[in-house]
Formats: C-alpha cells, sequence, structure tokens
C-alpha cells in the first residue's frame, strides 16, 4: 500500500513538473501571411524553432486566440509525423514547402488524438490553426506562406 501511495505520489509529482516546464515555454512571435487566389490573409504565429518548443507545440492549451497560429520551423526541410496527444484543441495542419507553398493540409485534427498526420515529404514548416479556419478562409494547397520572426 505505500509504495502505491509513493508510486501515485511521484507521478502527480511528474505531472506537475511536466505542465510547469510547458508553462514556462517561451515562444517568439512574429507574422505570417497566407495568399490565398482570394486574399491576403494575416496571422500572429507563435514560433516553435527549437526542438523542444516543437514538442510542446499547442499541447495543454484550452484555446486559442482568433487570427492566431503556431508555426513550427525546422532549420533543414524533413520528413514529418505531427499528431494531436495532448492538444486539447481541434485544428487545421498546414505543411510547408522551402519555398513557402502549402503541399498538404489536414483539416479539422482530432483533439488527443494519436493519429500520426505525415507530412508526405520534405517540410520547411509546419503552421497550426484553428480547426475550420481552412475552409472558412479558402486556404488551398499550392497557397503561399510567407512569415517573419520578431
Amino acid at each position: 500500500m505505500i509504495i502505491e501511495c509513493r508510486r501515485g505520489c511521484c507521478l502527480v509529482f511528474l505531472l506537475f513538473i511536466s505542465a510547469s516546464c510547458i508553462g514556462q515555454a517561451s515562444f517568439k512571435s512574429g507574422s505570417l501571411t497566407i495568399n490565398t487566389k482570394f486574399e491576403d490573409l494575416i496571422y500572429r504565429v507563435e514560433v516553435a524553432d527549437t526542438r523542444r518548443l516543437k514538442s510542446i507545440g499547442l499541447m495543454y492549451r484550452s484555446s486559442l486566440p482568433a487570427g492566431r497560429g503556431m508555426l513550427l520551423l525546422n532549420e533543414k526541410p524533413q520528413a514529418l509525423n505531427v499528431w494531436m496527444k495532448n492538444t486539447f484543441i481541434p485544428l487545421d495542419i498546414i505543411y510547408i514547402d522551402t519555398d513557402g507553398h502549402i503541399v498538404k493540409i489536414v483539416e479539422n485534427a482530432q483533439p488527443e488524438s494519436t493519429a500520426v498526420m505525415p507530412s508526405e515529404g520534405k517540410v520547411k514548416a509546419v503552421l497550426e490553426l484553428n480547426a475550420g479556419q481552412v475552409r472558412q478562409r479558402e486556404i488551398a494547397v499550392g497557397d503561399r506562406v510567407t512569415y517573419q520572426v520578431d
């Protein structure tokens, strides 16, 4: 009985430490424009450009304000697998190649899913927006994305 209590206490402590580290994540900020065939869409983004920040992303958040997103940047283009584990809000996932073109879109990725969503090729960045943005704002494969990190 005492062993179980100690294990439980350790588990609670580890979860507390993990949540604290996530709360202290220091993302850069930036602006991002998607040039669609209808209009230029402007978003404010948090930028995850380190392995640690990319692993945290939008996990454990209860909302994402309108007009905001998360941009995960890779130093070099690479094939990526994204999942929604510990992500509580539905998202549209947008894969961007080295030339800034959207090469793949996953709409309405389900919160807390461990299903893997592969990039199906090398990408330079991944943009995460509130689910529904792709459809509502008519974002499409081939649209161009530019961004600036503050």
